[in-house]
């Protein structure tokens, strides 16, 4: 496939000279974290600056990979780049008005791939925003802690609605604008485990269980008032009472945590 390039950032990102693959794949860019080496090859994402034409500048987040493949049903010797896959669900989901990291470029040479996409600024993950609330034992307003949850349950619904399984929705993928707000903006980030599913229960119990074991400030109220939220109803019946037990006992798995994922 020819390379894609965000119309509106098309003219910044060619008088920055990184309009095409050879520009950005040779850019140098600080790692938000070490590369991730498996699968035989390497993936790593850095912040860019964009300057802009009155002197201020546009952040956008450059995430590059080689020999970093996936089996999928269409390569399923070679694989394909995970990138891939994130570049058409980050399209996908803004079809469905899911809120996600606007695509700004995608490009694919043989194993070697680069998708950049835009900050969310104004945003912070989930994790940072928890950590904040609860340090040193604090406790937040009830009413802050609602709108928050809220946000994130709409969201995370919306997404389910529209097909889509995370696979991986730790809270530092979810990022929050204005989480004091009535309607707080919640947003999904790294998509690259993310696919379709026929099954909206696997969606649910696979996705809120790994939500629920990676959020440990969170009272149990305040997760049944998520899952409340998420399920859009005021009492739960016997089906919901049966999600719940799902979803805890799939909580019970270990942990397994990777480092921070950038705002991206």
């Amino acid at each position: 496939m020819s390379d894609f390039i965000h119309p509106t950032y098309r003219q910044l990102l060619e008088s920055n000279h990184l309009a095409s693959f050879d520009q950005l794949w040779q850019y140098h860019a600080e790692w938000f974290e070490e590369p991730n080496n498996r699968r035989g090859g390497w993936s790593g994402a850095g912040r860019v600056a964009l300057h802009l034409p009155d002197g201020g500048e546009a952040g956008v987040f450059l995430k590059r990979q080689q020999n970093h493949q996936r089996p999928t049903l269409r390569h399923p010797l070679r694989g394909e780049p995970t990138f891939t896959r994130e570049f058409h669900m980050l399209r996908f989901l803004q079809s469905r008005g899911v809120l996600a990291p606007v695509p700004v470029f995608f490009g694919q040479r043989a194993t070697q791939a680069i998708l950049v996409s835009e900050e969310l600024a104004g945003f912070h993950s989930l994790e940072d925003i928890a950590e904040n609330l609860f340090a040193n034992g604090k406790r937040p307003p009830l009413a802050e802690q609602r709108a928050l949850l809220r946000g994130v349950a709409a969201m995370v619904r919306q997404m389910h609605d529209a097909g889509i399984h995370h696979r991986s929705l730790y809270p530092k993928h979810l990022f929050v604008k204005s989480q004091t707000a009535a309607e707080p903006l919640v947003a999904v980030i790294d998509l690259e485990k993310s696919r379709a599913t026929l099954l909206p229960v696997l969606r649910t119990v696979y996705d809120l269980a790994t939500l629920n074991r990676h959020s440990p400030q969170w009272s149990r109220s305040a997760r049944l008032y998520l899952f409340k939220r998420y399920l859009r109803v005021e009492r739960l019946n016997a089906w919901h009472r049966l999600l719940v037990r799902l979803i805890l006992k799939r909580s019970q798995r270990p942990k397994q945590y990777n480092s921070r994922s950038p705002n991206q």
